[in-house]
């Protein structure tokens, strides 16, 4: 037996193997600072315990996803955490106009150049590395939970804020959480990001923290988690699910082994042998052979006249510019005038040919008459 063929077999599914984990470490180092604080993460980077947890406490928790992004006077509070996507212009502009009309917003990102840049390059803040490095944990500057410290994990401070801002956690010269006011509503801006995460919920003063920026939004109002900016632009398709979940690279993945299977497997060893059959040519005598047989068997001895009747007035009439076309009588004048012909035999001749079935010996006199001619 020939192993050869299944040693190579075995190497290329191999081979197959290793290119698909090659393809899931790369695809797997996506930074979880920069796509897991969406509500639909239940890792400890992602936001899905707090988006449960207030829908528990009687909020109106909702996402905005899969639409246009906008934002209506019903919405009391938005929270945009760590987006994963720059906010453009026109998104800047319709957060601000809505929080003027009386929103109040929180944005928390640990990043310095991160999604949510924009939107506070127009709110005129920037933010710096933290001098002592990361500020694992920062005081409460103003009484709006009941813990005298907050666990941040941050390396990040605000740098640059506007004159009116509040500071609500960090010290003087390096505060974490901010507040300003804009127009009839007010901002919450956070360089610590974990208080709102899966994880950061379970630390002291964490909860209470946000449970204290909940107070500018009435008891049950709607709370907007913007995951718009997270990537949930698009409703989830067939094509989505197979380039961007496992079990649809597994699909592809299948389909290319089998794929790969069936070429390697399927393989001729040479050219293909063309049949006799496929080779050989007719021969216009078997051509003829066949069309006399089907004009014999179907007993079109009539038809058979008639195409020869016309083949020979036109063979008679070439030479002298007679018509074929005319009636017996006047052919045979026209061309009595043009040739010396026995007119009498002719016309009977072709008045023989316009009989409607002869037998075959018959047609063969008529035939040799006419060939006289």
């Amino acid at each position: 037996m020939n192993t050869l063929p299944v040693r190579r077999d075995i190497l290329i599914v191999g081979a197959l193997f290793l290119a698909l984990a090659a393809f899931l470490a790369l695809a797997s180092t996506d930074s979880t600072e920069d796509h897991g604080a969406t509500s639909h993460a239940s890792s400890a980077g992602g936001t899905l315990a707090l988006y449960r947890w207030l829908g528990e406490l009687g909020y109106g928790v909702e996402r905005l996803e899969y639409r246009d992004f906008a934002l209506d006077a019903g919405a009391d509070l938005l929270f945009v955490l760590a987006p994963a996507e720059s906010y453009a212009p026109a998104d800047v502009d319709v957060v601000l106009r809505w929080v003027e009309a009386g929103g109040t917003l929180v944005v928390a990102d640990n990043r310095r150049f991160g999604s949510s840049t924009a939107l506070l390059r127009a709110l005129d803040v920037s933010l710096a590395a933290a001098p002592g490095g990361v500020i694992a944990r920062a005081e409460l500057a103003q009484p709006v939970a009941s813990a005298d410290m907050i666990t941040t994990q941050t390396g990040m401070v605000f740098e640059v804020l506007p004159a009116d801002a509040a500071r609500i956690v960090g010290a003087a010269s390096a505060p974490v959480l901010v507040g300003v006011q804009r127009g009839a509503g007010y901002i919450y801006l956070s360089t610590a990001l974990r208080p709102f995460t899966n994880a950061g919920l379970a630390d002291a003063g964490s909860a209470a923290l946000v449970l204290g920026l909940l107070r500018r939004a009435p008891t049950g109002g709607r709370l907007i988690f913007d995951e718009y900016h997270h990537g949930f632009v698009r409703e989830p398709s067939l094509g989505g699910l197979l380039l961007g979940s496992p079990w649809g690279w597994a699909v592809i993945y299948a389909g290319m082994v089998g794929a790969a299977y069936v070429v390697l497997s399927g393989r001729r060893f040479g050219r293909p042998a063309p049949l006799r059959e496929e080779t050989a040519r007719r021969s216009s005598a078997e051509y003829l052979e066949s069309m006399a047989g089907l004009l014999r068997r179907g007993r079109k001895s009539g038809y058979l006249l008639a195409h020869y009747r016309t083949a020979l007035k036109r063979r008679l009439a070439r030479p002298y510019g007679v018509s074929p076309s005319l009636d017996d009588d006047a052919f045979v004048e026209a061309l009595a005038s043009a040739r010396q012909i026995d007119a009498a035999a002719l016309r009977g001749l072709l008045a023989r040919m316009a009989r409607p079935e002869v037998g075959e010996a018959e047609i063969l006199k008529i035939i040799a008459e006419g060939d006289k001619l």
